[in-house]
């Protein structure tokens, strides 16, 4: 340092005058950027807000039956209150304000997108006057309309599986097998042995998600409005709480019907989600407007592990077959003449689609055994479905919905109820920001 502060050829002094230009560029515009930012952050929360606003004072129109231009409602209202928000904002001069609207069946959305430009303290010296800011924002809201949320649940034998590793462990301790779907006379089925001793299986986990889905929508404001239906399946398809059903909006009805009426199907066994969807698509009526009870919004949520099988019991003769309504679908994979596993035919949703049914999966990965007896075919089965069918299936899904955000994976028990009942809580809720 020294020797660097007696440099008599100057050094120093050159290179701090290069230098500290670049020094203080740097230093000005990361405080200028940060002070945009702010300025950014300040007018998108500016530009949500007006957004709610917006899509609410058409609702309120709506509502009271109010003869109005609603696109021009919306445009007044989130300029008015775009401009009332962003007073407080020094630096930031608003150029352009931009209001899109649309209002499709009982959806009503506004979308704002703004302009404007932050002048800059530090960095103009050197030129740089002004930095742009661009952002928008989206909002939407469900007006009060009736709709109906149907529940198609798998109840075929792969979901007597433990819910999670211990409850494996808890079911093969109770019955000496991986599965608790062993046949028997009433009360004494493998299922109702590893309940009894405790046990947590994949069927109760659907159970009590269900059920937690719906108490979820009684919370909500327009839960007046919505009604729900239930099926269950395995090979073939079981109304629970039909289409229509006069005490399809009562919760507690509803609730006692899911808590009775799903349970696992031991005497069938399989699991054939084409001949289900296909099955439930003629009872589902056209998805209306909403604006009756007799015209519903239709949904479907789906919960199922996407894996087909065909075995079925046949009780008087005490033999497992291959079930009637059992198409396979490439790829497939058989282990004896009643057992077989393949994955969704995507074409099974067409007619849902005709009838503009909004169709949702709820898919719980299949479950491999980590604990109790199965044999080495079991394990070709494992494998076939692990290395096959579970890469294809979220796809297969996917196009049988319409819309891969239509699939929502969940494995564990938590997961499961979560989203279960955040599906139905978007589905019934009136307002978000988008």
């Amino acid at each position: 340092m020294t020797r660097i502060l007696s440099d008599k050829f100057g050094t120093f002094s050159l290179l701090a005058a290069i230098m500290m230009p670049i020094l203080i560029l740097g230093v000005g515009v990361g405080i200028d950027y940060g002070l945009a930012l702010n300025a950014s952050q300040r007018l998108k929360s500016s530009a949500d807000a007006a957004a709610l606003a917006a899509v609410r004072e058409a609702q309120a129109a709506y509502i009271t039956h109010e003869n109005v231009d609603f696109n021009s409602l919306m445009k007044e209202t989130a300029v008015n209150f775009f401009n009332a928000n962003i007073g407080n904002n020094p630096g930031a001069k608003v150029l352009n304000v931009d209001v899109n609207s649309s209002i499709r069946e009982n959806e009503i959305t506004a979308n704002i997108n703004f302009k404007a430009e932050y002048a800059t303290n530090f960095v103009q010296i050197f030129g740089f006057k002004k930095l742009g800011i661009s952002n928008s924002s989206t909002a939407d809201i469900k007006l009060p309309s009736y709709i109906n949320i149907n529940f198609l649940i798998d109840t075929s034998a792969s979901m007597a599986i433990g819910a999670t590793v211990d409850e494996m462990k808890k079911v093969s301790d109770a019955t000496g097998c991986a599965f608790a779907c062993h046949v028997g006379n009433p009360g004494t089925t493998s299922y109702e042995i590893a309940r009894n001793a405790g046990a947590r299986m994949r069927i109760d986990v659907e159970r009590d998600a269900a059920i937690s889905a719906v108490e979820v929508a009684s919370n909500i404001d327009i839960y007046n409005h919505v009604s729900f239906s239930l099926f269950n399946f395995s090979n073939t398809l079981t109304t629970v709480i039909p289409v229509n059903d006069s005490r399809s909006s009562d919760l507690k009805y509803v609730k006692e019907a899911m808590m009775d009426g799903i349970k696992l199907d031991i005497y069938n066994g399989g699991t054939n989600i084409e001949n289900s969807i296909k099955s439930v698509s003629e009872i589902i009526p056209e998805s209306g407007a909403g604006l009756t009870p007799n015209d519903r919004v239709q949904y479907l949520i789906v919960l199922t592990d996407g894996v087909e099988s065909g075995q079925s019991w046949v009780y008087d003769k005490k033999i497992w077959v291959r079930h009637p309504s059992t198409v396979v679908n490439q790829p497939w994979q058989a282990y004896a003449p009643h057992e077989v596993n393949y994955s969704l035919n995507s074409a099974s949703c067409d007619e849902l689609k005709r009838k503009k049914v909004a169709v949702y999966f709820i898919y719980t990965e299949y479950l491999t055994p980590t604990s109790g007896r199965f044999g080495g075919h079991d394990v070709t089965r494992f494998n076939f479905v692990k290395n096959i069918l579970l890469p294809i299936i979220p796809d297969r899904l996917s196009k049988c919905a319409g819309n891969p955000d239509k699939i929502i994976k969940a494995s564990t028990p938590d997961e499961i109820r979560d989203q279960f009942s955040n599906l139905v809580k978007m589905i019934s809720s009136p307002l978000r920001l988008m």
